[in-house]
Parts: structure tokens; sequence; C-alpha cells
């Protein structure tokens, strides 16, 4: 697919029809693709960087004000869960952007399409572009459109407990030592990693989890160490 067709095939998928094209190109040329490139071309990190700025605060705008009995700590543990690398690249598969992303042959050869920190970078530079070409009220309505239905999954499905964090308050109150992880293997090819990890504690495991993630597998960890730990108090 050639680049124009690429920017066609994502406003498709975006839903906006860009004014300035090239910011959309932009957005979508991975570093990879300019380092192979014969000319010079710039890389969407720029936007990135803009976009990440833009999502955090519309999404702790929307949450403050649709969750006013959240404290302070809830409102970070659930803004945490959603603005994350492994959401934004869940957001961009379903839309399939991978496939439009400008990327030299090597990375794409070893599974860049489906690399989480391609996917979510790429996510971000396309909302700074949304910002800068179509301005702020549509940055807000596509953020919105596309992190509804997580934020209210998370809620309902009461997912915003950052057992990490909770373990860690716990065993510092019980025992005064700070939990130890460990990434013990991984498996499946790059695209698609299982990763396993484990939590222990002065030297004792605890708990293990496993998960798409090394943060996703070491919360799953945290979780069994944190119930241990109560049995083990109670």
């Amino acid at each position: 697919m050639l680049p124009q067709d690429r920017i066609g095939e994502a406003e498709k998928r975006l839903g906006f029809s860009f004014k300035d094209k090239d910011l959309l190109k932009i957005a979508l040329t991975h570093r990879s693709f300019a380092s192979e490139a014969k000319e010079v071309v710039e890389t969407n990190e720029k936007l990135e960087f803009l976009g990440d700025s833009i999502l955090n605060f519309v999404i702790t705008d929307f949450i403050f004000r649709r969750f006013p009995k959240f404290d302070e700590g809830k409102l970070a543990e659930l803004r945490a869960n959603l603005v994350n690398m492994d959401t934004l690249a869940d957001l961009a598969r379903r839309m399939d952007l991978g496939r439009c992303v400008l990327m030299g042959r090597g990375a794409e050869l070893t599974g860049g399409r489906e690399k989480i920190s391609i996917l979510a970078d790429c996510f971000e530079a396309v909302l700074g572009a949304i910002y800068l070409d179509l301005g702020i009220e549509k940055a807000r309505g596509f953020i919105l459109r596309e992190f509804r239905d997580v934020i209210f999954q998370q809620v309902t499905r009461g997912e915003l407990a950052d057992f990490k964090t909770v373990l860690q308050e716990y065993a510092m109150d019980k025992i005064g030592i700070m939990p130890v992880y460990e990434i013990v293997r991984e498996e499946g090819p790059v695209h698609e990693r299982t990763f396993y990890a484990r939590v222990s504690i002065g030297g004792e495991i605890l708990g293990q989890g496993m998960g798409k993630s090394k943060k996703k597998a070491e919360r799953a960890a945290a979780k069994e160490a944190l119930e241990a730990l109560r049995q083990k108090f109670s």
C-alpha cells in the first residue's frame, strides 16, 4: 500500500477527512520508515508528545465531571488504567490502524504492525494531528468516542483496583518489606507475546500471574499475592 493510500485508509478508519493530509501522514510515520528513506522525513514523535497531553487532559476532565463521588486516588487509578500503552494499542487494533502506519521493512518483518508501543504511539500522534487540523472539540469527540465504553466497562466491572499499589501498602504495613517483581518467562511471537511474572516478599514467592504485557502479568501476580497475604494475617 502506497503512502497516499494509507492516508485515505486511515481517514476512513478514523472517521475524519483531514484538511492538511500531510499532518496525518506525519502522524502515521514511524521512525523506522524515516531511517530507511532516501530523503529527510518527519516522524510522528512530536505529534505523539502533543497527543499524549491532550489525551490526559480530556480523560481527566471527563472522569472528574462524570464521577463526582470518586476521590483523587480513585480518579488517578482510573486514569492510569485508561491512559497507558495497552489500552491505546487495543484501541488502535480495533480500528486496524496498524496497517496504515508507514514503517521500515525491518520493523514490519519483526511484527511492528502489532507491536504495542508502535500502535500506542501512533494513536497519540493521530490524536495530535486531529487537534492541530480540526480543533480541540473534534479531538475531544474522538477520544470520548473511543474511550467511553472502556471507561464504563472498567468502572462497572470493578477494575479500578491498582493491585500493585495495594499490595505494596499492605506488605509495608504488615511486614515492612517491599514486594519484588520478576518476569520469569515470555512466550509467543513478538507481536503477540505472553508474559509470566511472579512477586516475592522477603524471599517468599506469594503470587504468580500472566498477561499480554509485563504490567498486566505483574498486576495479576500482585492480586494473587495480596489474597495470600490477607489470608496469612486474617
